[in-house]
């Protein structure tokens, strides 16, 4: 990139959004290979068409509240524009693409690996990245298009109006023993008995704790879990290891061979499973995924 008074809008925005990143003009001049005192003549020269100060200059460079309220905007505009090309990109040829799946672990675990696996046979030109994290965190990457899809399950609490919302499955969850509990095993169990060994469930934040803690209720139960795990694996890892009675979906419990799914006196939680995307800004290699998904008939 050459040293250039005369910037166009866009790359005064992706000027500040580099500057931001780096919280420095020194650091920045040099990613681009130009001056520090052109990185500051143009952030300047955006100041004053927006008529607001972007950075207080001194020791450290800080962002002002008005730069702060900027820089979600330019993020967002900047990862419109990247999904735009890599489009363009994978029209031109649908062997080469990248799709980024976002997905909570506990779900990803039975859900994805196998989709994974079959999509590449056919795509293996085709990059797929896959990020688990909070549901909260994952609808915030989606929201600023980090996200080409996002798998979830029921309820979504979070603003789903701008999104394209598909179920393509629906999911039982049970309790989990160790095949070593002979107290638990061949017979119906009455829930109040679970109480009696120590309860291992996800965060208390994710939708399917919430429901099993109205399960508990009805039933005049009390809900005191011993553990609370982030992830599906790890509560299926605590179960095989006889550290106690884990809540997990079914077909987690079915790839653990030394898991028992806990045949109970009450009906347990069924979840719809579902995807979520921009229509408009969606590749060719994510259309050509979802339409996979869609034919595979989870």
């Amino acid at each position: 990139m050459e040293e250039n008074e005369n910037l166009v809008n866009l790359s005064l925005y992706k000027l500040f959004y580099l500057v931001c990143q780096n919280g420095s003009f020194s650091k920045t001049a040099k990613l681009l290979n130009l001056t520090q005192p052109s990185v500051s003549y143009n952030i300047k020269k955006l100041e004053d068409e927006l008529g607001v100060t972007l950075f207080e200059r001194g020791n450290n460079l800080l962002m002002t509240p008005a730069a702060e309220e900027l820089l979600p905007y330019v993020e967002e505009a900047l990862n419109s524009l990247r999904n735009g090309e890599r489009k363009i990109n994978d029209l031109i040829n649908l062997k080469k693409g990248q799709i980024t799946i976002g997905i909570p672990s506990h779900i990803g675990v039975f859900l994805l690996t196998d989709i994974i696996k079959k999509f590449s046979k056919n795509y293996p030109n085709i990059r797929i990245e896959v990020i688990c994290k909070s549901t909260k965190e994952l609808f915030r990457l989606l929201n600023m298009n980090e996200l080409d899809i996002l798998i979830d399950c029921s309820p979504l609490e979070e603003n789903i109006s701008e999104f394209v919302v598909k179920k393509i499955a629906r999911e039982k969850c049970a309790l989990a023993c160790n095949r070593k509990n002979t107290q638990l095993l061949n017979r119906t169990v009455e829930l109040k008995e679970i109480v009696n060994h120590p309860l291992i469930v996800p965060l208390e934040t994710s939708s399917s704790t919430k429901s099993l803690v109205k399960i508990f209720k009805k039933y005049n139960v009390p809900f005191e879990p011993s553990y609370t795990v982030a992830t599906s694996d790890m509560i299926a890892e605590m179960v095989e290891q006889e550290i106690g009675i884990g809540f997990l979906f079914e077909k987690t419990i079915e790839k653990y061979p030394n898991l028992y799914k806990i045949d109970l006196n009450c009906k347990f939680p069924e979840f719809d499973i579902f995807l979520l995307y921009k229509d408009s800004l969606l590749s060719t290699a994510t259309q050509e995924f979802i339409t996979f998904m869609n034919k595979k008939n989870i």
